[in-house]
C-alpha cells in the first residue's frame, strides 16, 4: 500500500449542475476523489502489467456498426452533426443562429460518433490476429449515453475505466471471475455496501426481453450496485464476458478458434459518488485509512 501523502483540497466535492440534464461539473474536492480511485485502480492492476490505451471521445461511426452497438441500443448513441454546405446556405440559416433556433436544420451526421463504451476501440485494434496468449489493456475514456433519466449518478457524459482481456473462453472466463472477487473487496474495503447482481444490457426494440434473458441466463454481466444518494442503488462497476462476439466480428483467433472477450469496467462519476454518499461530501475530512484503502488498492 502507497503510504505517500495524497492531500485532498478543501470544500465540498457536490458536483454542480450545468443545466443539461446527466451534464456536470466537477469541483477539486471531486476531481481529488477521482484521482484516489485511479490511483486505487492502477494499484489493483500493477501485478498484471496492463499496456494503456487513452480513448479519445469520438470514435469511427463504422466500429460501432461493425461491433453491433447501434442495432442493440440505438437510444443511447450519440452522433456527431456537422454543417457542410456552403457559405451562402449558411447565410439563409444564420439569422437562425439564437438560443432555440433551427440553425442546426441542415447538419448531417458524419463519420464519428461519441464514445459509447472505452472498450470498444480495444476490440478492433485485435483484428485479423491470432493471439497467441491473452491479451490485455487497461483503458480510459469519455464515454456519452443518451440516457432517458437525470436521477443522480445517471450521466449522459461519464469517465469510464476498464481493464479489458481477449484470449480463450476458459481465460476470460477465469479472469473475469478473479477480477469480480478482486474489485468487489477493493469497494468494500471502502465501507461501500455493494451487493453483487447478474444483470444486463438495456437492449432497444422487440426482441430486447429476448436477449436480456438470454444474457442473463449465461451470467454475461455480473453488476456491483452501492447507494449513490438517499434512497438510490446503482451500478458503479460491472464485470463483462462477451464470449465470441467480439473475436467473430472482428476477426481475432484464440487457439485457432474465435477469440472471446471480457472486461472490467469502474464508472468513475458512480463510485466517487457512492464515496460521497457514505463517507460525507467533504473528502478533506475523510480519515487517512479511508484514503489509503482508497489509493492503496487492497
Amino acid at each position: 500500500m502507497t503510504s505517500t501523502h495524497f492531500t485532498i483540497p478543501d470544500g465540498e466535492a457536490a458536483p454542480i449542475p450545468t443545466g443539461a440534464p446527466g451534464v456536470q461539473l466537477y469541483p477539486a474536492p471531486f476531481e481529488a476523489v477521482v484521482a484516489l480511485l485511479r490511483q486505487g485502480i492502477d494499484a489493483l492492476a500493477a501485478d498484471e502489467g496492463f499496456p494503456r490505451l487513452a480513448i479519445p471521445p469520438v470514435v469511427p461511426r463504422t466500429l460501432v456498426e461493425r461491433a453491433g452497438y447501434v442495432k442493440a441500443f440505438p437510444q443511447l448513441l450519440g452522433t456527431v452533426h456537422s454543417f457542410a454546405g456552403t457559405p451562402a446556405e449558411w447565410k439563409e440559416l444564420a439569422p437562425h443562429a439564437v438560443e432555440g433556433g433551427a440553425w442546426d436544420s441542415a447538419q448531417r451526421a458524419g463519420d464519428l460518433v461519441l464514445l459509447p463504451a472505452a472498450c470498444y476501440p480495444v476490440y478492433a485494434g485485435l483484428a485479423g490476429r491470432e493471439l497467441a496468449q491473452p491479451e490485455r489493456f487497461a483503458v480510459e475514456g469519455q464515454c456519452f449515453r443518451q440516457e432517458a433519466t437525470s436521477e443522480p449518478g445517471r450521466l449522459r457524459s461519464f469517465r469510464m475505466v476498464e481493464l479489458v482481456t481477449a484470449g480463450t473462453e476458459a481465460h476470460c472466463l477465469s479472469w473475469r471471475a478473479a477480477w469480480l472477487e478482486t474489485v468487489a473487496g477493493w469497494l468494500r474495503g471502502m465501507s461501500l455496501k455493494v451487493e453483487v447482481e447478474v444483470a444486463d444490457d438495456p437492449f432497444f426494440g422487440p426482441t430486447r426481453r429476448l436477449f436480456q434473458a438470454a444474457q442473463r441466463a449465461q451470467e454475461l454481466k455480473y453488476e456491483l450496485k452501492a447507494p449513490v444518494a438517499d434512497g438510490l442503488v446503482q451500478a458503479i462497476a460491472s464485470a463483462n464476458f462477451h464470449k465470441d462476439h467480439f473475436g467473430e466480428v472482428f476477426g481475432f483467433t484464440g487457439e485457432g478458434a474465435p477469440g472471446n472477450t471480457a472486461c472490467m469496467a469502474f464508472g468513475i462519476e458512480r463510485i466517487a459518488l457512492a464515496l460521497l454518499h457514505a463517507h460525507g461530501g467533504r473528502p478533506a475530512e475523510w480519515p487517512h485509512s479511508l484514503v489509503e484503502s482508497i489509493r492503496g488498492g487492497n
